[in-house]
């Protein structure tokens, strides 16, 4: 069943309200990589195992960022979506996209059952 309209301004507000959480996530995200470099993380003199656990908190505020990054990136492309008029509408079957699935996940671009064998799909491989 295709989105009303009520629904689709309500996704429109949750993609926007997510956009400007992760915009502000990734402000917060860059300022703390620019204080924090490995050097002050491990100390001066470092100990391996500092220097360790330095690497690693470099490397997980990296793939947090990259991840807020990619999810910024899909909620643009459903803003996209929706000022083009095909948002909601799975990519794979062309099918409507359950509102409560859109309402989970904003950026969805397949349906369920098309998900389930996308992914399905990318396990075998």
């Amino acid at each position: 069943m295709p989105l009303t309209h009520e629904q689709a301004l309500e996704l429109v507000c949750v993609i926007e309200e997510r956009r400007a959480a992760l915009q502000e996530e990734l402000r917060k995200d860059m300022g703390r990589a620019r204080a924090d470099n490995m050097d002050e993380l491990a100390g001066p003199a470092p100990d391996p195992r500092h220097e360790s656990v330095a690497r690693n908190i470099v490397e997980l505020d990296h793939a947090e960022v990259t991840r807020e990054v990619g999810e910024l990136r899909q909620l643009d492309e459903a803003r996209r979506r929706f000022d083009e008029g095909s948002y909601g509408n799975c990519i794979a079957c062309g099918a409507d996209i359950d509102y409560r699935r859109l309402r989970v996940h904003p950026a969805a671009i397949r349906c369920i059952p098309c998900q389930e064998k996308f992914e399905k799909e990318r396990m075998v491989e």
